[in-house]
């Protein structure tokens, strides 16, 4: 596939989604999708849901426009489970959801992807790579839900993910990746223009479960060839190392406090750099910058020789460390109490 259509797919994308969000924003209004001011969320007055409807068929229409995208199978397998979680996703923004059947639909949208082969190929064993699939497209998945939870931050950091997939892809020489990373792109650029600095709308569930579960499956679908096996596996890790990032650093201090993973809460990365003394639009913007830097040290590891490619990953690792450390220590019960 050439730039032209690659950059085609983005453009469509990104006009779609940005177009269809006033007549997204009433529907949500009519139907009730609002999401109101509480204990756990950032925000103070009641915001109309529904942007992921926007994502999801600006995402659908760039992909209907390329033969060569909706003739795959592969493609319509990630379409089909993108329907499953739209509809889990709207029931969750609606009226709630378990934790557990919240999990359940999004192992059957894992499933529909690994049964048409959209599988990790790193063990050379069918059950480990089965195995591994579910855990990382799940663990994307949720890991942008988890995300969403600032003004611009699931929708910016799936852009930043999205254009180094669809880069590195392009660069070594799969076209059709590349077009369905840009696509992802241009769907959640079209959003966050209506969602960041101020919202206006936000994607909800609908929305971040589908991001996630789309950059989880392309980069999948992705062959990452490079110097090495252990390389290889780095490239999608570091494209993705924030939402990673983030859900390991929340994960691990519930688990120590002894709370559920699955509670609600207003400890994550971006609450925790807000308490460290950054207004909350600065905050985002910090954590895009880090998302850049990930990107580029996978654009490193795709053209350095192994040895190169470790201590990038390395150096990546340390600094990640420090970061999460420094931000573990800090007392998010504070967050959100006025000064006086």
């Amino acid at each position: 596939m050439q730039i032209a259509q690659i950059l085609e797919a983005f453009f469509v994308a990104l006009v779609v989604s940005y177009s269809l969000i006033p007549f997204i924003k009433r529907l949500a209004l009519r139907f009730g999708y609002l999401d109101h001011p509480h204990d756990n969320k950032v925000h103070a007055h009641p915001t109309p849901l529904l942007g992921g409807l926007a994502i999801f068929f600006a995402f659908l229409i760039a992909v209907l426009t390329k033969v060569d995208l909706i003739s795959s199978g592969y493609v319509q397998a990630m379409i089909g489970g993108i329907f499953i979680l739209i509809m889990i996703g709207l029931i969750d923004d609606k009226m709630g959801m378990m934790p557990n059947i919240k999990l359940l639909g999004q192992f059957l949208a894992a499933l529909v992807a690994i049964k048409a082969g959209v599988r990790i190929e790193f063990f050379n064993n069918y059950y480990l790579d089965v195995i591994f699939s579910y855990l990382w497209i799940i663990g994307i998945t949720n890991a942008f839900n988890l995300l969403d939870n600032m003004n611009g931050l699931s929708a910016g950091i799936a852009v930043i993910s999205a254009a180094f997939l669809g880069t590195v892809a392009y660069m070594s020489g799969q076209g059709m990746v590349a077009a369905l990373s840009f696509a992802v792109a241009g769907s959640a650029l079209g959003f966050l223009k209506h969602n960041f600095p101020k919202a206006s709308i936000f994607m909800g569930d609908a929305g971040s479960l589908v991001l996630g579960y789309l950059l989880a499956t392309i980069a999948i679908l992705a062959s990452w060839k490079t110097s090495s096996w252990t390389t290889s596996i780095m490239i999608p890790i570091l494209i993705l190392g924030y939402p990673i990032f983030d859900t390991t650093l929340v994960t691990v201090v519930r688990m120590l406090e002894r709370r559920s993973i699955f509670q609600g809460g207003k400890d994550h990365s971006s609450h925790r750099l807000a308490l460290l003394g950054l207004k909350r639009f600065r905050a985002v913007l910090v954590i895009y910058g880090v998302c850049v830097f990930l990107g580029l040290a996978a654009v490193t590891v795709t053209k350095a020789y192994w040895t190169t490619s470790l201590v990038v990953a390395f150096l990546v690792f340390m600094v990640m460390l420090v970061l999460g450390l420094r931000l573990a220590l800090v007392d998010t019960k504070r967050f959100g109490r006025k000064k006086k």
